[in-house]
């Protein structure tokens, strides 16, 4: 009797339950009901709009209640437990299991797409890696300096180049709920969901366990809460936006936390180390970017 295969270790690859989206696609394919949170399959299927075929989530069948709630409050929260143990000791790369963010550009002008939907362009701001195309029967990847905010696919209203930040969490409950509790992700494009609200949210939390003299902690169980809001661009217009914040039973603060975690580990005598977990496959990333959301838009300000 055998156990394995030579070769396969799931890529590292992360089991999604589910997918948290804002808003849904209309019939048209255009946003819809874009105040309220989704809680969709995380495998894609095709479906047509207006004579045209795309990959689109639907709504998972075990969130039906959730899904077709009417009450707004239920709707515009999302209670979770952070199941990595991370922690950012040694940069964002510390933390990327559970929060991965950089630059992206599923295509570019004049640069035919690559067949298996790999992104054109990923980047941090400082280097980048491009694809140029097929030559000679081969994929030609090209590693390049990033021009950041000088890119030409970085101009304009809707430019090519955004962000892409992916946050990972568990769902979590009220007691009594027999709504599932699955690991699952939120993707966005958005600059303010990225500079004004999970960045923040994870460099707080590492303040406060440095300030505490806690070097090793991990987040691993963390409660917390992402809301939905809306922010005003001024004429008349909004835009949905989301705030993280940790979510801890009343009488119970963020500093109890992690001198409890301390204390735990000086009782196991070590700290889990960081396992690295790989990005999404290609496919995935592409479903993710043509996911909706109706965001802000993708030109960065600091406003």
């Amino acid at each position: 009797m055998f156990q394995g295969i030579d070769g396969l270790n799931g890529s590292n690859q992360q089991p999604w339950g589910a997918v948290i989206t804002i808003g849904e696609k209309g019939p048209s394919g255009a946003p819809t009901n874009t105040d309220r949170f989704f809680i969709k399959k995380a495998q894609a299927e095709t479906a047509e709009f207006r004579g045209r075929s795309a990959l689109v989530r639907k709504n998972h069948p075990d969130f039906v209640k959730f899904n077709t709630l009417d009450d707004l409050r239920w709707r515009q929260t999302i209670r979770f437990n952070l199941v990595h143990s991370v922690h950012l000791r040694d940069g964002w790369g510390s933390v990327e299991a559970c929060f991965q963010f950089q630059l992206k550009a599923q295509t570019l002008p004049r640069i035919k797409g690559h067949p298996k939907r790999v992104p054109t362009c990923t980047g941090d701001g400082i280097r980048a890696r491009r694809y140029m195309g097929e030559r000679n029967g081969e994929h030609v990847f090209e590693d390049i300096q990033c021009p950041h905010r000088l890119c030409e696919f970085r101009q304009g209203p809707s430019p090519s180049c955004k962000p892409a930040s992916r946050f990972a969490f568990q769902l979590r409950w009220h007691d009594g709920s027999n709504l599932p509790t699955p690991l699952v992700k939120f993707t966005t494009h958005s600059w303010h969901n990225t500079n004004k609200a999970l960045i923040p949210f994870f460099n707080h939390l590492h303040e406060q366990a440095i300030a505490l003299g806690i070097s090793d902690y991990t987040l691993y169980g963390l409660p917390g809460v992402m809301t939905l809001g809306r922010k005003s661009m001024g004429n008349n217009r909004s835009v949905p936006v989301v705030s993280v914040s940790t979510d801890f039973p009343p009488g119970v603060t963020l500093q109890e936390f992690f001198l409890a975690q301390r204390n735990k580990l000086r009782e196991l005598g070590s700290v889990e180390p960081v396992k690295r977990i790989a990005s999404d496959s290609p496919q995935e990333q592409f479903i993710d970017s043509a996911d909706i959301e109706p965001g802000l838009p993708a030109v960065f300000t600091l406003e």
